[in-house]
């Protein structure tokens, strides 16, 4: 084992401090170089960036998309939004309301609530058949059971984008006309559930009187 003494001595290494600082420098330079920019290119920049934010957005827009509930009715195929939708059941049975509008079919009862049934076939002037075993009410409403729509038989539930959902003045005229929000390539209606859910006419006290008759 050697000693201290034996050590061998190793030399001092030198650090070139104005050197080093030479070289920081040249860095720190061409960092905000970089980094820097004249009015003219930030505005080239903030123009290319609100390009690629509207880009987006238009993108976004396109694919904004409604999830409906379809079903069939006299060979039509009618939509609607499934917000609208408190459920679907099968029409067991209703009772005729005698004096009531004609887009009254009857009256039934849904877990204990007495629900209209409207008729959709009457508002947009569509050729009727008899009910079958697939007839189901498609019951409207968004904090409850308000009344409920004919259907023929529930299709499913599907996702359309609001740029297929074209104006359905020359598929839908009369005085239905108001209820329907729109019509796919398809040929798929698609039901206003707004509109529907705040017509007081759809609704049982609604159903009295001759005021209460489409026009």
């Amino acid at each position: 084992m050697k000693s201290s003494g034996d050590r061998e001595d190793r030399p001092d290494v030198e650090i070139d401090w104005s050197r080093l600082r030479a070289r920081l420098d040249r860095a720190m330079s061409a960092t905000e170089e970089t980094t820097r920019s004249t009015p003219e290119r930030a505005r080239q920049v903030m123009d290319e960036r609100a390009r690629v934010l509207a880009r987006a957005s238009e993108s976004e827009v396109s694919r904004e998309t409604v999830e409906v509930v379809t079903f069939s009715l006299a060979n039509e195929l009618y939509a609607l939004e499934t917000r609208y939708v408190w459920e679907v059941v099968r029409l067991k049975d209703f009772t005729p309301v005698p004096g009531a509008p004609a887009f009254i079919l009857g009256l039934t009862s849904v877990r204990g609530e007495i629900l209209a049934i409207i008729d959709l076939r009457t508002f947009l002037d569509v050729p009727k058949k008899g009910l079958s075993d697939l007839s189901r009410l498609v019951v409207l409403g968004e904090d409850g059971a308000e009344f409920g729509i004919l259907a023929d038989q529930l299709l499913e539930i599907v996702t359309i984008e609001t740029t297929q959902i074209l104006d359905p003045s020359r598929a839908v005229a009369g005085v239905g006309r108001k209820y329907v929000r729109g019509v796919t390539r398809n040929a798929l209606i698609l039901l206003d559930g707004e509109v529907l859910l705040t017509d007081r006419r759809l609704y049982v006290g609604g159903t009295q009187g001759s005021e209460d008759v489409i026009r």
